[in-house]
């Protein structure tokens, strides 16, 4: 098993050539998103167009969040990082906004009703969800999270600096990674991972939470693959 599943970010931060480790995740990450998929295309041709239920809209969503995910650990392969950080808030709000419509589906939900008639639903719906059944903890670190992912989405002088490393006279000159594949730093690559092991793990927790897999299925495969951490 690799590590990263079971890492703190200093951890991370402070052993960013662990290669081995780093080259794993990717290989175990891309077999477990793959694995999901194959669960999730059994529902092909099995939903109507006008069908506007709630198994429909998560399967969707799901669905979506899947293939960005999936495009995030090839993209990271190829040390293409720079589009990934872009994408985590993306997966987060697609993921929110599942659980808010799975919670929602016996109270005849006005939200899956705007979403199926194309209106944006935003973020806010679901921290307001958890404000008011999870509490004010929860929903101040809801906030928080979603914060510093939007600084991914609008960059802030923080998340582009690193895609610079540091040259030039006393090494204190910028320079860009993308000049060259072996500028990017082992650090950057490794941060950007650590995030998408979180987003792995949200992104499952969502698949068992909703039930619309088999989640036995699921928890055989992920205990064969990441053998030092327990699903149940």
């Amino acid at each position: 098993m690799s590590k990263l599943w079971i890492q703190k970010f200093e951890e991370v931060r402070k052993n960013p050539n662990d290669y081995e480790t780093q080259e794993l995740f990717l290989k175990e990450a891309a077999s477990i998103l793959d694995e999901i998929f194959k669960h999730y295309d059994k529902f092909q041709i099995k939903f109507h167009q006008d069908d506007h239920s709630v198994e429909k809209a998560i399967w969707m969503l799901h669905l979506d969040a899947l293939d960005t995910l999936r495009d995030c650990i090839w993209l990271l392969k190829e040390k293409k990082h720079r589009i990934v950080g872009k994408l985590f808030r993306d997966v987060t709000e697609v993921l929110d906004l599942s659980i808010l419509f799975w919670e929602e589906r016996d109270k005849d939900s006005p939200n899956l009703k705007k979403w199926y008639d194309n209106k944006t639903i935003p973020h806010s719906k679901f921290r307001k969800y958890l404000k008011e059944t999870k509490g004010e903890l929860i929903f101040e670190q809801s906030r928080n999270i979603y914060s510093g992912l939007s600084q991914w989405t609008h960059p802030c002088y923080f998340t582009l600096k690193n895609s610079y490393s540091l040259g030039g006279k006393n090494a204190e000159m910028l320079i860009y990674d993308s000049h060259s594949n072996i500028l990017i730093l082992a650090q950057t690559i490794s941060q950007y991972m650590w995030e998408i092991k979180d987003l792995i793990l949200y992104f499952l927790s969502n698949v068992k939470r909703v039930g619309l897999i088999d989640w036995k299925e699921v928890v055989a495969f992920l205990n064969k693959t990441i053998h030092g951490m327990k699903f149940v």
